[in-house]
């Protein structure tokens, strides 16, 4: 067992060590990925809302990744944000919409084009971006504790290349194609 607590490879678990997993009816979702991964989405989202309390980020999905893009991305438009937060063209523009009511994003038109908008942070979505820094620099020590170093780089490895695969699907592009944010 290494510092944290967590077992090696090929360590035997002993009596002390409880699997929740092992409980009569659990034992079929031991090994069901989308099942934990549905757990850790409940987790990380109570901790981004305990975090972004009283914030235009608090309530619902998707303001950070399109915040975030938005200022990493200048110019980005709705319809690239929503290959990344996985939202159908409806929701996004909702979405948008109330990142531009919060005073979190603009519209701009595009020169090039008529009919794209293009988003860019503003002023108070910039101060927004730093509150969102701040607290993704906890989630390690508050939502990950129970990981070592490996395997929280391995858990982030794994998680990249499915993100990446999932958004280029959403954006219909052959399967080499690699988000900008999954590249590293």
């Amino acid at each position: 067992m290494n510092a944290d607590g967590v077992k090696g490879e090929g360590e035997e678990k002993s009596a002390d060590d409880p699997d929740i997993f092992e409980e009569d009816g659990l034992e079929s979702l031991a090994d069901l990925m989308s099942f934990h991964i549905r757990i850790m989405n409940m987790w990380i989202s109570r901790f981004l809302e305990k975090h972004f309390q009283g914030t235009p980020l608090a309530g619902g999905t998707g303001k950070v990744t399109a915040l975030m893009m938005t200022q990493g991305q200048p110019g980005i438009t709705a319809s690239e944000l929503a290959i990344f937060t996985g939202k159908d063209a409806p929701a996004m523009a909702r979405l948008v919409d109330r990142l531009i009511a919060d005073g979190l994003i603009e519209r701009r038109p595009d020169p090039a084009s008529k009919r794209r908008q293009l988003l860019f942070t503003t002023p108070k979505g910039d101060e927004m971006v730093v509150l969102i820094k701040d607290t993704i620099a906890k989630e390690r020590s508050e939502v990950f504790w129970m990981l070592s170093d490996e395997e929280h780089d391995l858990a982030v490895k794994v998680l990249r290349k499915s993100a990446a695969a999932y958004a280029a699907r959403r954006a219909g592009s052959s399967s080499d194609w690699v988000a900008p944010w999954a590249r590293y």
